[in-house]
């Protein structure tokens, strides 16, 4: 089973990887905005808004009456003065309208620093908006309250390589893997940052994994440019040993 996750991490600028410090402002400038949005909503009318197929989708497994993270991808254009003023909600026609409206009026004050060309001049700039909830269930209904935003190029296509031998089963391992997503939209050469556990198998295994992935890049005044991704991969394989039911006495 895998899971994945991910990260933000830079965006495009001067036809090249944003800096540091932008990709902080960035992060920054959102977190500033979020608690100026509309304030929770909750957890049975958010259930209702998104549905049972896709929350499912989006977060197998969850133990009941804990909270969990829901994310919402988008694609946006940025104007040369940094306001939104394009959003186009994914899978949109699969979400009920009025959680898409929701979504929309949510980010709709959205505003990030002017991205600027390679001449040095304000661009418009087309990106992946990762918008990710917090859900906290209750007898009463819970809330689900909006707690993060990530500028990134969004995920079109997610791959997993086949399961690697020489890993424990039935034991979640976690993979941060960084790639540079190329105007095609590919990850060719994915390095891992950290992994669960001293298994050469599961880094190859996450590396391999990325390199499938597909993504829509971000542009510049219509052109696309290179950016950073990190992406959190969780691999448990299944154990599909079947259990011992011979009597010990008989054998």
């Amino acid at each position: 089973m895998l899971n994945c996750r991910s990260l933000f991490l830079p965006a495009a600028l001067f036809g090249g990887l944003i800096s540091a410090r932008f990709a902080a402002l960035f992060a920054a400038l959102f977190a500033a905005l979020i608690p100026a949005l509309i304030p929770p909503i909750s957890a049975a009318l958010f259930a209702v808004l998104l549905h049972a197929p896709a929350h499912a989708q989006a977060n197998p497994a969850k133990p009941s009456g804990q909270p969990y993270t829901v994310e919402v991808w988008s694609d946006a254009t940025f104007g040369p003065d940094g306001s939104l003023q394009t959003l186009q909600v994914a899978d949109a026609a699969a979400q009920p309208a009025a959680f898409v409206e929701r979504v929309k009026k949510q980010l709709a004050s959205a505003r990030i620093p002017p991205v600027l060309d390679s001449a040095g001049q304000p661009a418009t700039f087309e990106t992946g908006v990762r918008v990710q909830y917090l859900v906290t269930p209750a007898e009463s209904g819970g809330t689900v309250r909006l707690t993060g935003m990530q500028i990134e190029p969004r995920p079109l296509r997610r791959y997993a390589a086949s399961q690697p031998g020489g890993v424990p089963a039935d034991t979640p391992l976690r993979v941060r893997v960084q790639c540079t997503v190329g105007a095609d939209g590919r990850c060719p050469n994915p390095k891992v940052l950290s992994a669960d556990g001293n298994y050469d198998a599961l880094r190859r295994w996450a590396a391999a994994s990325l390199q499938g992935w597909e993504f829509a890049p971000q542009r510049i005044n219509g052109q696309p440019v290179p950016a950073e991704v990190e992406v959190e991969l969780t691999l448990t394989i299944d154990n599909l040993k079947p259990a011992d039911f011979r009597d010990p006495r008989k054998l």
